[in-house]
C-alpha cells in the first residue's frame, strides 16, 4: 500500500497521484477512476469544482505538496502568489479527454453487454462511476463528449450507441432543470436502455442488410429481454428497468411492446425515446448511411404522435437549431461543419471552415464564431452531409490541428 497523505482538495496539483475523496458516494464525486495521476488541468479542474473539501494523495506514484503548503497562515499570506494558466479556449483539448472518456466507457459497455449474455449481473460498482464521469464530461461542456460519440465504427455500434444515449440523456436532463442526482439517473437509463440487445443473435444484430420479417420480430423483443435481466437484480433501480423496457414507446400508443400512450409511459422512457431514435438516425449503419444532424431534428418534429412535444421542444434546444455535426453551406461559398453551440444565440455556433483550393481538395480549415461581431460570413442553407462522407472527413471537424 502506498503512503497516503490526506490533503484539501484545493492544494491538489498537476504531477501528483489522486487516490480518492474523503466522500466515496458516486453521486458526489466527478471520476470514474477514483486512482489516477493528474496529469490534465481539466481534470484538476474537475477535482477542484467538485464540491468535496479533501482527498487523499500517494506519495510514492506522485508529487508531494511544496514546503509552501506547510507553512503557517502568514507565512502563506507573505510567500509569492503563482497565478495558474489556463489556455482561454480548451475545447480541442477537451476533445482529446471526451475521445479517451469514450473509448473507455465503450470498453466498459461492451463488457457490460458480454456479462450479460453470460448470465451475470451487472457489476453497479463500475457502472456508476462511469456515469459521474459522462455526467462531469457534459456537465462541463456538453458539446465535447457530443461530438465525439457521433463519431462510431460499425463493430463498437451498440455499445457506442449506448454510451452515445447516456450523454444526450444526461444533456437533456440538464436542459429540462433536472438536479445532479436526476441527471445521473437519466444517464444511468441512457446506458442500460439497449441492454436486451444483448440476447439477441450477433447475426442479427450485425446484419449488413435489411432485417426481415422474421428477424425484426426477434430484435424487437429486446425490450422485454433487457427488462427480464435487470428487473432480478435487486441493485438495478426500477426506473432504469422501466426505460429498458418502453424506450420504443410513442405518445400515440402505436410503439411497443406494451402500447402504452401518453403520460402513461415514465418521462425518462420519452426523453430515452427521443435520444435513442436521434442517435441511431445520426449514425452511419452497415445498411444505411447517416442523416444530417440539422436535418435529423426536422424530419423527428414531423412525426406527429411519436414523441413527447415539450421534452422534443427541450432536445432541439439542447441540440441547438444547428446541432453539433451539421454541415452547412456559407453565404461566401464555402462548407463548413458545426463543431460547438452558442448557447445565447442557437442560430450563430461556432463552425470549422473547409479551406479548398484550386482543385477543390481541401488545403486546411479555419475555426469562425458566428456569434462574433468582427464575423460577416453567414449560414446559406444545411446539408451536404454526402459530402463530408465522400471526402472522408467524418473525423476532420473535431481535430485540432487541421
Amino acid at each position: 500500500m502506498g503512503n497516503l497523505r490526506k490533503i484539501k482538495v484545493e492544494e491538489l496539483k498537476l504531477g501528483m497521484y489522486f487516490n480518492g475523496f474523503e466522500a466515496s458516494s458516486w453521486v458526489d464525486h466527478p471520476f470514474w477512476n477514483n486512482k489516477f495521476l493528474l496529469k490534465e488541468f481539466s481534470d484538476l479542474q474537475l477535482a477542484r469544482g467538485s464540491g468535496i473539501a479533501d482527498c487523499w494523495i500517494d506519495l510514492e506514484r506522485g508529487a508531494d505538496l511544496t514546503p509552501e503548503a506547510f507553512a503557517t497562515p502568514k507565512e502563506r499570506v507573505d510567500a509569492p502568489k503563482v497565478q495558474l494558466s489556463y489556455p482561454a479556449d480548451s475545447f480541442f483539448d477537451d476533445v482529446e479527454q471526451a475521445r479517451k472518456l469514450c473509448e473507455s466507457a465503450t470498453a466498459a459497455t461492451e463488457l457490460m453487454f458480454n456479462n450479460a449474455r453470460l448470465g451475470k449481473a451487472i457489476d453497479m460498482e463500475h457502472c456508476l462511476p462511469m456515469i459521474d464521469q459522462i455526467t462531469a464530461s457534459v456537465m462541463k461542456n456538453s458539446s465535447v463528449l457530443l461530438s465525439v460519440a457521433r463519431l462510431k465504427v460499425a463493430d463498437d455500434y451498440t455499445y457506442m450507441h449506448s454510451v452515445a444515449v447516456c450523454a444526450l440523456m444526461i444533456a437533456l436532463a440538464r436542459t429540462l432543470g433536472m438536479d445532479d442526482v436526476g441527471c445521473k439517473e437519466a444517464g444511468l437509463a441512457g446506458l442500460l436502455h439497449d441492454i436486451g440487445k444483448a440476447f439477441i443473435p450477433m447475426a442479427i444484430l450485425n446484419k449488413a442488410g435489411s432485417l426481415t420479417a422474421a428477424e425484426y420480430e426477434i430484435m424487437r423483443r429486446h425490450p422485454d429481454l433487457g427488462y427480464a435481466h435487470l428487473a432480478m437484480d435487486p441493485s438495478i433501480p426500477r426506473y432504469a428497468s422501466e426505460v429498458c423496457l418502453h424506450h420504443h414507446e410513442k405518445i400515440d400508443g402505436s410503439g411497443y411492446p406494451d402500447q402504452l400512450s401518453g403520460r402513461a409511459v415514465t418521462k425518462l422512457s420519452r426523453m430515452a425515446a427521443i435520444c435513442d431514435v436521434y442517435d441511431a438516425i445520426t449514425s452511419d449503419r452497415t445498411y444505411k448511411k447517416s442523416w444530417d444532424p440539422a436535418e435529423s431534428l426536422a424530419r423527428m418534429a414531423s412525426w406527429h404522435g411519436q414523441f413527447d412535444k415539450t421534452l422534443f421542444s427541450a432536445f432541439v434546444k439542447t441540440l441547438g437549431i444547428y446541432p453539433i455535426g451539421s454541415l452547412l453551406k456559407m453565404e461566401s461559398g464555402r462548407t463548413a461543419v458545426v463543431i460547438r453551440q452558442t448557447p445565447t444565440m442557437l442560430t450563430k455556433p461556432v463552425v470549422k471552415i473547409f479551406l479548398q483550393d484550386d482543385s477543390g481538395a481541401i488545403a486546411g480549415t479555419e475555426i469562425l464564431d458566428l456569434s462574433s461581431r468582427d464575423v460577416t460570413d453567414g449560414i446559406l442553407e444545411r446539408g451536404g452531409e454526402e459530402w463530408l462522407s465522400f471526402n472522408n472527413l467524418e473525423k476532420l471537424w473535431v481535430d485540432s490541428d487541421n
